[in-house]
């Protein structure tokens, strides 16, 4: 899995985060029909609950304003455990 692979060498590059064994599990998306491509996937924090959609083709600002097509993160938000299976979990305020 080409995404996984350069997942993990994202997590290994970046000094921030130092990942601990299966604390970060990658989950293939499936594009959407017509998108423009390219590979996607969810990763959660199994230990704190973060989760992101890390994207090979996502529409990515530079600092000078430009646009252009890029890999890149999107922050989803943090998960909390339910009380019961089929628990429907609404968004918090921020």
């Amino acid at each position: 899995m080409r995404t996984g692979w350069m997942l993990v060498g994202m997590l290994a590059i970046s000094g921030g985060a130092q990942a601990e064994d299966g604390r970060y599990q990658a989950l293939p998306l499936a594009g959407a029909e017509g998108s423009k491509g390219g590979g996607r996937a969810l990763i959660l924090d199994t230990r704190d609950g973060h989760v992101w959609v890390w994207s090979e083709n996502e529409l990515v600002t530079e600092p000078d304003g430009r646009r252009r097509y890029g890999a890149g993160f999107i922050y989803q938000g943090k998960l909390r455990p339910g009380s019961h299976a089929g628990e429907i979990i609404e968004q918090q305020a921020r």
